[in-house]
């Protein structure tokens, strides 16, 4: 991305790019461009509003395995380092100029699935935010030691818990039964006095695991 193509502001509002097709060329000659969806489409914590729409860069081909949809990335943004999140790798481009390539992969683990970060885009729009602001809420914050380790074995299924405590509630069994069914039962839930709920909690989450969710 060429700071001075895409960042300017003001004067009369320049005719939309034609859209251009890959091989996309890199500003730095020094890193090869990725030849299969060599665009990455990010989100820039840039801190200006004015500026939350997604910027194209160039996806070096030494990443471009690694730099998928969802992983955190760091992109030279008005003149300095800032982190971004990689939303879509895509063929084309509109901006005309050259591409700036990412400044380097923070992390090859995808923290950010598709669908929230539609979620999020939605969540920014309706409360006049910004989709960054938004993202940094809803993301765990990064552990590189955990990232180095091995993935585990995925957790086995629980089976549905018994009715416990939610016998307490006139509709707290049917309640349990309707999310280990898989179903999504709306419901405004007022915890009784006692010590109880947390466990009352814990049977929710575990009833709607067993539904394989």
């Amino acid at each position: 991305m060429d700071e001075q193509d895409q960042l300017a502001i003001g004067g009369a509002p320049a005719p939309p790019p034609r859209p251009r097709q890959a091989p996309v060329r890199a500003t730095r000659a020094t890193r090869a461009v990725a030849e299969l969806l060599p665009v990455a489409r990010v989100a820039v914590d840039s801190g200006q509003p004015h500026l939350d729409r997604p910027f194209d860069y160039a996806v070096p081909a030494d990443v471009a395995d690694q730099a998928q949809p969802g992983c955190r990335v760091r992109v030279r943004f008005s003149g300095r380092l800032v982190d971004a999140i990689l939303l879509e790798r895509s063929a084309t481009t509109e901006h005309s100029g050259a591409l700036t390539p990412l400044a380097s992969l923070v992390s090859p683990e995808p923290v950010l699935a598709a669908d929230v970060a539609a979620l999020a885009r939605v969540l920014a729009d309706r409360s006049a935010g910004v989709l960054y602001d938004v993202l940094r809420l809803a993301l765990p914050p990064r552990h590189a030691k955990v990232e180095g380790e091995p993935p585990g074995s995925p957790a086995e299924i629980p089976s549905p818990p018994e009715v416990g405590t939610w016998s307490r509630y006139a509709a707290g069994p049917a309640f349990l039964q309707a999310l280990a069914a898989g179903r999504s039962p709306r419901a405004v839930w007022a915890a009784l006095p006692g010590p109880t709920w947390p466990a009352e909690v814990a049977a929710a989450a575990q009833a709607t695991a067993a539904s394989g969710r």
